[in-house]
């Protein structure tokens, strides 16, 4: 695929919606001339470009690639979409792995006549036209998923197990550092979502709703890629807006927030009725501000209750309103005081690394069923099952042995 086609393609678009090539410069901030050298083929166009393109011209990324490039194959879109991986192979490797061990994990489930891969749901909203309505969507579907799988205020304490409850085959490898996670959708494998291993425990539960968030709102895309740069598009800000009150549901917080004593009024009045006089007595309760405010210990507190990072805790609680920006800004600059107190308290610190990542747990797990399940019913090979281990980095002999033990 050539720079001259995806160029085509833009143009193409860009004139079905009556836009001229100065209207797209100057509201995407573009230097003069860039669209003409763009659709000409001329210069290349930077995955944040084409996010900016389909939010101004409504349409997805993939539409901006030949149909067989777009949609046929994934992976190809893949590579175009960041940069440098085509030349990166070994990242190139692992997301092509990823990939096929999910086709795999497909066929075998025809071959045992399982049910088709569950059917997400899809929230039909618009596309954000702003940055608050992007916020409220996330919110209201992050509320919304919450309640249809009965998790009510409760943390989340394994988010890969409730994404693969719901058929998403999820999964971690190392992406380039600057990639926190991507979605995938395409019929022949469902929803997919591969994060960041590289990234510590807390910001991948994090990229994990991040990326449940598209497999709700944005399955038309087939393929979309959260970096760093790209954060201020609207699907992206619905996305983190929607793992915010996932992970932390407003309810919940503020049950966490009061057992800590906090986020009370500083003044309480009282008026106790007396029926037989129709008197009134009256008094007040004041607290000292002190105790009301919120600490770093308490952000720490709440952030590992829920499963998050230190940072993402503080900026939910300033959403909900129960810090100022002051008061947030100050929260941040205190992050180490909050950590050491868990540490002084034994418990783990979700924003450092993990000595033994569980990345692949519950796909290598669930799959590894299915070929058990497989060879034992002779759906499948001797030499499938060591095909399929090495796939999975398992033990195909230990597998096979496993089978004969169960005759």
């Amino acid at each position: 695929m050539t720079q001259q086609i995806i160029g085509q393609k833009i143009r193409n678009i860009r004139e079905k919606y009556g836009l001229s090539q100065d209207e797209v410069e100057k509201t995407l901030g573009l230097p003069q001339k860039a669209m003409t050298r763009i659709e000409l083929g001329q210069r290349s166009v930077s995955s944040l470009e084409l996010a900016k393109l389909a939010e101004l011209l409504y349409c997805c990324i993939t539409d901006f690639f030949p149909e067989k490039e777009g949609v046929e194959d994934v992976l190809v879109t893949l590579y175009r979409l960041i940069p440098g991986l085509e030349a990166d192979l070994e990242v190139q490797k692992e997301v092509a792995k990823y990939v096929q061990i999910c086709r795999e994990g497909v066929f075998l489930e025809e071959l045992l006549n399982r049910s088709s891969r569950k059917r997400i749901l899809s929230y039909p909203f618009p596309h954000p036209p702003s940055v608050l309505e992007a916020i409220r969507q996330g919110d209201q579907v992050a509320k919304e998923e919450r309640r249809r799988l009965g998790l009510g205020n409760r943390p989340i304490h394994d988010i890969v197990d409730l994404l693969s409850s719901q058929g998403i085959w999820c999964a971690g490898t190392e992406l380039p550092p600057e990639i926190a996670g991507l979605f995938l959708f395409r019929p022949s494998i469902g929803v997919a979502i591969l994060v960041n291993s590289r990234y510590r425990k807390a910001i991948k539960n994090f990229s994990y709703a991040h990326e449940y968030a598209h497999a709700l709102f944005d399955k038309n895309q087939h393929v979309l890629i959260s970096t760093t740069t790209n954060a201020s598009v609207f699907i992206e800000t619905r996305a983190n807006a929607f793992a915010a009150a996932f992970l932390l549901p407003s309810e919940g917080v503020s049950e966490m927030v009061h057992s800590l004593g906090k986020g009370g009024a500083s003044r309480t009045d009282y008026a106790i009725f007396d029926e037989a006089t129709q008197g009134v007595i009256e008094t007040e309760e004041r607290l000292l501000a002190s105790r009301q405010k919120i600490t770093s210990q308490d952000i720490a507190l709440i952030a590992h209750h829920f499963g998050v990072s230190y940072r993402a805790a503080v900026y939910r609680l300033h959403s909900l309103r129960y810090l100022s920006q002051k008061e947030r800004e100050q929260l941040l600059k205190d992050e180490l005081h909050g950590k050491n107190y868990l540490k002084m308290l034994g418990l783990n610190d979700l924003d450092e690394s993990e000595k033994n990542s569980v990345d692949q747990r519950e796909l290598r797990t669930y799959i590894s069923q299915l070929i058990i399940e497989a060879y034992q019913n002779g759906k499948i090979s001797h030499g499938r099952v060591f095909e399929l281990s090495k796939l999975l980095k398992l033990p195909g002999q230990q597998i096979l042995e496993i089978v004969e033990s169960r005759k």
